[in-house]
């Protein structure tokens, strides 16, 4: 899981948006239980400049970070910050 999670962040930094959304959306069917799904898809829209949908997935991963055993509350401000930030840069 970790590598295709961090195979991610290194296609975003290629500009391969396309195979990074593709491969986030594999982390998010084969680990269903693990957060990586939804904050990589956040930075997958982050990076295209699709801010509303970024903080809806910044949004999914706050709301998961709240039901999931491991997870503060600092953890879920952290997600929470991102949507506010997102949502304040509309585009």
């Amino acid at each position: 899981m970790d590598q295709l999670s961090n195979s991610v962040m290194d296609l975003i930094k290629q500009n391969k948006l396309d195979e990074a959304e593709a491969v986030s959306r594999q982390l998010l069917n084969e680990y269903p239980d693990q957060i990586d799904g939804f904050e990589r898809l956040g930075q997958v829209y982050k990076a295209r400049g699709e801010n509303q949908t970024a903080a809806d997935y910044y949004q999914k991963a706050a709301d998961f970070a709240k039901t999931m055993p491991g997870f503060d509350q600092q953890s879920v401000e952290k997600y929470l910050s991102k949507v506010k930030k997102m949502r304040k840069e509309k585009k």
